[in-house]
């Protein structure tokens, strides 16, 4: 019995063992658990400021564009009821003359539409964190904008940029293409209203989502 006292213990018994493992890896587990809702939470937050930085964008372009809607169209339709019998006028002249009043606080023919919210979204890869539907509804948005805003810029390098619009001998040639081209303006800004107002309402419910929680 003396001599057992003094014999050293071989270790732990397998049960020790067992425990201290199960312990290791709960703590790993619960380690990697708190890292990834970390991580999702921030995305969250970063997706919501991105949505909201993106509704301020889209309502700051609807509520810049709307007024011009129907003042183009009046545009295009005094174009193409316009006089261009007048032998001293050139097609530009027609074109300022049927030009309708500006918008009150505009500054200028056309709206100037931002997207630099968009574009910073793609940059930046912020789109993945940002619901399918709504990231699909954006696209849609800035995808009409860009040809709405390439409407304008053919007038400029299209009918503006040509010798034609200001000889008196092409009045009426210049004319039907300033209104061709205006009817592609007007065309392309109601279907660009349109779908600001369709999606919205999508774009302002993804922004009011919860951080906290995984699902609006």
């Amino acid at each position: 019995m003396e001599i057992d006292a003094h014999v050293p213990k071989i270790g732990k018994t397998p049960a020790h063992w067992l425990l201290e493992g199960f312990f290791i890896v709960v703590s790993v587990a619960l380690g990697f658990g708190v890292a990834q809702y970390r991580e999702s939470r921030a995305n969250r937050e970063l997706a919501v400021r991105v949505l909201k930085s993106l509704q301020a964008e889209v309502e700051h372009n609807l509520a810049t564009l709307e007024p011009f809607v129907p003042r183009h169209l009046a545009w295009m339709e005094a174009l193409e009821k316009a006089d261009v019998s007048k032998g001293t006028q050139t097609g530009l002249d027609v074109f300022f003359a049927t030009r309708p009043d500006l918008p009150a606080g505009a500054k200028s023919n056309f709206a100037f539409l931002r997207r630099s919210a968009w574009d910073a979204a793609l940059s930046g890869g912020t789109l993945r964190l940002i619901d399918y539907d709504v990231a699909a509804a954006l696209s849609d948005i800035y995808v009409t904008q860009e040809i709405a805003t390439a409407n304008v810029g053919r007038l400029v390098n299209g009918p503006f940029s040509s010798t034609a619009t200001f000889e008196p001998a092409s009045r009426a040639a210049s004319v039907r293409l300033l209104w061709l081209t205006m009817a592609d303006i007007q065309t392309s800004e109601t279907a660009l209203v349109d779908l600001y107002r369709q999606h919205l309402p999508t774009i302002r419910a993804a922004a009011k989502c919860r951080v906290d929680l995984p699902f609006c």
